[in-house]
């Protein structure tokens, strides 16, 4: 393959490469693809529907980007569908986590859905595609990690997950790891720490504290607000699988068909410096300082702060974007969202 990568990432072979990206409409995936178009690939996404971010949803409505309706990829016969429309595929990145169905409150219940979608689906699609996929980027998660040790925890850590959706993702990685080693697809896990940008509308901590601050009111810390949390931008995290898609395994010095990666910041803030820069953040926004934030008993959460040096070392990957910068830009857009629909509650 011809070309180089804009966004930085030493790739030479990115130019016309045929890429795969379930949700790639979402959170992260919006953020991706249009890099993955940048450096040159043709890419496909998998989901539902063309979804409300722009540009990906611009970019699908004019062909530029392939839209494979698929919302239950995960089913042999929707796997087998996806393979044929997206035949050629030889790169697959896999963000999309499926959330639990609506009225699942078993606990065995959750367990047999992120084992029967997240992990005997993606081998599904991992099948249905054969020998003609190269490389398989996984977005995993530091959850894996479990109630992990007071300093940062590196890749050499065995994880010991906590509940039934990490436990399927350390599962997952697990058969990704044996796969490649057995001669399948390469593959490469990115374990994310906690993303955060404009455009993101699950209700974890940052959007929560902004809304609140937004419309006036106190955010609420459950516990003491003393654990620690390491904080990505949504662009780095997406320049971060772009190194990974351009640099597959078997390419890097090491030669090696499967490697593992903590994909975060590097550095760790406590909950409520947190709430305290999303405050100061919201008063540059609206000219008025939200009140102080509130706590609710709770038992203080686990820390997690992840060393970083392989993210470096194997993708040459440097977060570009300061906390401040970038909660300065989700306020901005959060601001703006609430003029432009004011009756819509956006999620996804």
């Amino acid at each position: 393959m011809r070309g180089t990568d804009p966004d930085g990432a030493d790739d030479g072979r990115l130019r016309d490469m045929p890429v795969l990206v379930t949700g790639g409409t979402g959170f992260l995936g919006a953020a991706l693809v249009p890099r993955l178009l940048r450096a040159g690939c043709r890419v496909a996404v998998v989901g539902p529907d063309p979804g409300w971010r722009e540009p990906v949803r611009r970019a699908i409505r004019e062909g530029v980007v392939e839209l494979v309706r698929e919302p239950e990829w995960w089913r042999p016969e929707a796997a087998r569908r996806v393979a044929r429309r997206a035949a050629g595929t030889e790169q697959l990145v896999h963000l999309d986590a499926v959330p639990l169905p609506p009225g699942e409150r078993t606990v065995t219940g959750a367990a047999r859905h992120h084992v029967a979608v997240g992990v005997a689906g993606t081998l599904e699609l991992l099948a249905a595609f054969g020998d003609g996929l190269g490389h398989v980027v996984l977005g995993s998660s530091v959850e894996v990690y479990g109630r992990a040790p007071a300093g940062p925890v590196d890749e050499s850590m065995r994880p010991t997950p906590e509940d039934s959706g990490a436990a399927a993702r350390l599962a997952l990685e697990d058969q990704l790891r044996v796969v490649a080693g057995a001669g399948g697809p390469e593959a490469t896990v990115l374990r994310f720490t906690t993303l955060y940008g404009p455009g993101e509308t699950m209700p974890w901590a940052v959007p929560t504290f902004i809304r609140a601050g937004l419309a006036g009111h106190p955010a609420t810390i459950t516990g003491d607000g003393q654990e620690l949390r390491d904080y990505l931008h949504v662009e780095d995290a997406a320049d971060l699988v772009l190194r990974a898609v351009a640099r597959p395994p078997a390419v890097a010095p090491a030669g090696e068909r499967f490697r593992l990666v903590n994909a975060g910041s590097g550095t760790a803030e406590r909950t409520v410096a947190l709430a305290q820069r999303v405050r100061r953040a919201v008063a540059e926004q609206r000219g008025e300082l939200p009140p102080p934030p509130r706590h609710v008993g709770a038992p203080p959460a686990g820390n997690v702060v992840c060393r970083t040096e392989r993210a470096r070392e194997l993708l040459g990957f440097r977060p570009s974007v300061d906390l401040d910068r970038g909660l300065a830009e989700e306020v901005a857009w959060f601001a703006q969202l609430a003029e432009s629909w004011p009756n819509r509650d956006v999620a996804g």
